[in-house]
């Protein structure tokens, strides 16, 4: 309610000028990662108050067949406990790597020991390469592709999609991708310590966010 009253608030100030519809679509496209990147800090600094996060029942994403899961460049991340979280009974199946160049170079070895844990685990490792982990569009384009194989030739359903590791406008991108293909989104609230590193078992689960709006499916 309150992005449209800004918004008609601004045309009645400048009118439906193709200048004005520019700047409008270009600041939110500047706000919303810094929306993520807020709340994602406030999780993180509540977090450090206590040694675990108690993800309630009703809160916690059921365990899927197919993940799609940045890779972020902290060297102890929560990427192992997210993949785990999914892998009762061994139910997932597939998992997309969305990696970029930054990780290529300085977490390499994290990239190397999540796919060699995946494959001992009979998990199909599908890597998406990103160009740019500030880039909306990449990020987007990358979980759309992931999660078409994942309804098309892979067949790898239910697909969720993670939105903790990588950059704040990464987890906006995955997000929308998902939010277009009707798809599960989940953040893992993990505890920190002072360097940086995720606690092992520090939250309980993954906790499933839900979208006010759905979707359609993207062809």
């Amino acid at each position: 309610m309150l992005g449209n009253a800004l918004y008609e608030l601004v045309l009645l100030m400048f009118g439906a000028q193709p200048t004005t519809l520019i700047g409008i679509i270009v600041g939110s496209a500047l706000i919303f990662p810094f929306l993520v990147w807020g709340v994602r800090r406030v999780i993180e600094g509540i977090a450090r108050k206590t040694q675990t996060i108690e993800v309630i029942p009703a809160e916690r994403i059921e365990p899927h067949s197919a993940l799609v899961l940045p890779v972020g460049l902290r060297p102890q991340g929560p990427e192992r406990a997210i993949l785990e979280w999914h892998q009762p009974g061994r139910a997932l199946r597939h998992c997309w790597l969305i990696v970029s160049p930054q990780v290529r170079r300085d977490a390499r070895s994290k990239l190397s020991d999540l796919t060699q844990w995946l494959i001992e685990n009979n998990v199909d490792v599908h890597t998406i390469d990103i160009a740019d982990a500030t880039s909306l569009d990449e990020t987007f384009r990358a979980t759309m592709q992931a999660l078409r194989e994942a309804h098309g030739p892979v067949q790898a359903l239910p697909a969720a999609v993670d939105i903790t590791g990588g950059t704040a406008v990464m987890s906006v991108g995955m997000a929308l991708a998902a939010r277009n293909w009707d798809t599960s989104v989940q953040y893992y609230p993990a505890v920190y310590n002072k360097e940086g590193n995720v606690i092992i078992n520090s939250a309980t689960a993954p906790k499933q966010i839900r979208f006010a709006g759905i979707g359609k499916v993207a062809p």
